[in-house]
């Protein structure tokens, strides 16, 4: 009995002395010091970037949030596109050091992303940061004959021409545009009209063509409207230096009805829009105002409804005679075509355009030329 309360008391001295020794060894700063590996950021957004800037960079902040120097001692990625630096030596306690990225963007156009692994002395060992964007990339070979030029800029075609828009559709005309001057531009579009959104890129580097969008703004165009609408848009640009452009470029859209629940026997019993002539030449002319007869007729067998009957350039071109929009079978609308030469110079062409309810051919054109 003694021998057994004595063991126990002997237990019982020595859980005091660990309780002792755990709580000595638990008090604050007595713990084995560590580094702690923390970043600025776990995840880097490129956004948009272009291929011909070569390499994107991009450089983490490691900071060692420990007690203990933080040793990076390898840095890993998922390509050979992205080439990793870091500090080499270790990174005292509340200090900074670095993983600096470099993507190689050449050939590897659209969205990219890229893990790093980063393997240090601390307790997780590893750590994973990311990199990503989206490489535009630069055309190949661009094909394009530029038409047009505005200062240092270049454009594929004059204006934008909607050649037949039914009603609630979508239609885009792209066009490619480069600026060949040495300066950096911006470009800032104002003035669109209601029934158009124009998208275009908002700065233009050297010798980097672009594209610029219009289309057709469907919620804000007028259903109802048939014909031909015109508008202009403002295009301005603004070099490092300070120095100003600006142009307003023409867009045309040819709004049609809709004809594709017709069947064939409704439309060849349709009307039927004929005119006189697709060309007026009025060959060599002087500072004379001359002009040409043009007739439209109805051949078809329902009544021609003419929506609208306009020319691309107004101020050397006027129509008269458009008094009657509805033409029964079998009449015909007379209309004198006026051209004023004064202003030009060399030869001079333009276009008239009709636009009906002809379900074969509800845009028509009208060649309009003369030399001075």
């Amino acid at each position: 009995m003694k021998k057994t309360q004595r063991a126990f008391g002997l237990f019982l001295l020595w859980l005091v002395f660990a309780g002792q020794s755990a709580f000595v060894w638990s008090q604050p700063g007595t713990e084995t010091q560590q580094p702690v590996f923390t970043c600025d950021e776990s995840v880097h957004d490129f956004g948009k970037i272009r291929e011909t800037e070569g390499y994107a960079v991009h450089e983490f902040v490691v900071k060692n949030g420990g007690t203990a120097p933080l040793v990076i001692s390898r840095v890993l990625t998922t390509c050979g596109c992205a080439q990793p630096e870091w500090s080499t030596r270790p990174i005292e306690p509340g200090k900074e050091g670095f993983v600096i990225v470099s993507y190689d963007m050449k050939n590897r156009p659209g969205p990219f992303s890229k893990n790093i692994t980063v393997f240090t002395n601390e307790r997780t060992l590893r750590h994973v940061l990311t990199i990503k964007g989206d490489v535009i990339p630069r055309p190949e070979v661009l094909n394009v004959l530029f038409h047009d030029t505005i200062g240092t800029v270049q454009l594929e075609q004059t204006r934008f021409l909607f050649s037949a828009v039914l009603p609630r559709e979508k239609q885009v005309i792209d066009m490619w545009i480069q600026n060949f001057g040495k300066e950096v531009l911006n470009l800032t579009i104002e003035d669109v009209p209601d029934f158009l959104t124009v998208t275009a890129p908002p700065r233009l580097d050297s010798n980097f063509p672009e594209k610029m969008m219009v289309e057709i703004d469907v919620p804000k165009a007028d259903e109802n409207k048939r014909g031909r609408q015109t508008g202009t848009f403002s295009w301005k640009t603004v070099s490092g230096s300070g120095e100003t452009i600006t142009r307003a470029m023409p867009v045309s859209v040819n709004f049609i009805d809709d004809f594709s629940k017709m069947t064939p026997a409704e439309k060849a019993d349709g009307a039927t829009a004929q005119i006189s002539t697709a060309s007026l030449h009025f060959g060599r002319l002087k500072n004379k105002r001359v002009n040409k007869e043009l007739l439209i007729s109805n051949n078809g067998k329902s009544t021609l409804n003419i929506h609208s009957i306009t020319v691309d350039d107004a101020t050397v071109t006027q129509i008269t005679g458009f008094k009657k929009q509805a033409l029964r079978p079998g009449e015909t609308l007379k209309l004198r075509v006026y051209v004023n030469p004064t202003e030009v110079t060399g030869s001079y062409y333009t276009n008239l355009f009709v636009v009906s309810n002809d379900p074969q051919n509800p845009v028509q054109e009208v060649e309009i030329a003369f030399e001075k």
